[in-house]
């Protein structure tokens, strides 16, 4: 506790990181690497198809990603590629799904002046204050007139076009982004990021169904893994339960709870689907 002026109190908090005893761990927690180009070429055969892919994805959960491919790899952790495709097969999907991005967008820009009026309205207002303050300090975005950033905007514009149903909120820019950095195209980030949001619990999402699904899951990991601090939130009552310090969390899928590096460890961990298939 720090006393300040005018005789308010503030508290401080760290993040500490304790050793945990082995007995704690999993037992494979320090027998793989983080997963470096030579590793990846090793479980890509003469046609380009992935192999031993459980393998895989258990490497990247237990040792993450080397930078230099993540940009390669996230499009198979997201679903764009199929582990089965090959190299050439490759090529003619991402060709395939230009075509087909180039037609979302045209679609948007083809609105009538009463359904843009609509779409700026319900999405088109809220994507461009969003994107802008969006990883700025990030390299890729920084500075004013960066073409990234306008990237980064056509896509959520184009998404909202292609899942009306889902549409644009708030948080959504805050996972695109990191995708973008990485995978570098626009085209090939957009189709990432569909994959994000049909295969994960974790998205930014505005229906309170969605929310209390994700809670749900988080109440129950709690009663079974911290039981006192679980009873110490049922005695709390309704409030306690409701879990409102942990909303952020879950629609951001921890991004602003960690470094960035550390965050982006977390996602890759969770899109290896390693003995699960929920996240």
């Amino acid at each position: 506790r720090t006393q300040v002026a005018d005789e308010k109190t503030c508290m401080q908090f760290s993040i500490r990181r304790p050793k945990l005893p082995s007995s704690e761990t999993h037992p494979e927690e320090s027998m793989y690497r983080r997963l470096d180009v030579a590793a990846w070429l090793r479980h890509l055969n003469a046609l380009g198809q992935v192999e031993e892919e459980y393998k895989l994805r258990k490497a990247i959960f237990f040792g993450g990603i080397d930078v230099s491919i993540r940009g390669e790899v996230w499009p198979f952790l997201l679903r764009y590629y199929s582990h089965e495709s090959t190299s050439e097969e490759r090529e003619a999907l991402r060709v395939q799904k230009r075509k087909e991005y180039a037609e979302i967008q045209q679609k948007r820009l083809s609105m009538t002046p009463e359904e843009h009026r609509a779409f700026w309205r319900n999405v088109q207002f809220t994507v461009d204050k969003d994107v802008v303050r969006t990883d700025r300090s990030n390299q890729f975005f920084r500075g004013e007139g960066n073409p990234n950033v306008e990237s980064m905007r056509r896509i959520l514009l184009n998404y909202a076009v292609y899942n009306p149903a889902i549409g644009y909120s708030q948080g959504m820019s805050d996972l695109v982004a990191p995708i973008l950095a990485e995978v570098l195209d626009e085209s090939d980030t957009f189709w990432c990021f569909v994959g994000l949001m049909q295969n994960t619990i974790f998205v930014s999402s505005p229906r309170d169904e969605d929310m209390e699904k994700q809670l749900l899951y988080l109440r129950e990991l709690l009663r079974l893994t911290h039981a006192r601090f679980y009873q110490h939130l049922v005695s709390l009552g309704e409030d306690g339960l409701q879990m409102l310090f942990c909303h952020r969390w879950l629609l951001l899928c921890f991004k602003r709870e960690f470094p960035e590096a550390e965050a982006l460890r977390i996602w890759e961990a969770c899109w290896a689907h390693y003995q699960k298939d929920y996240v």
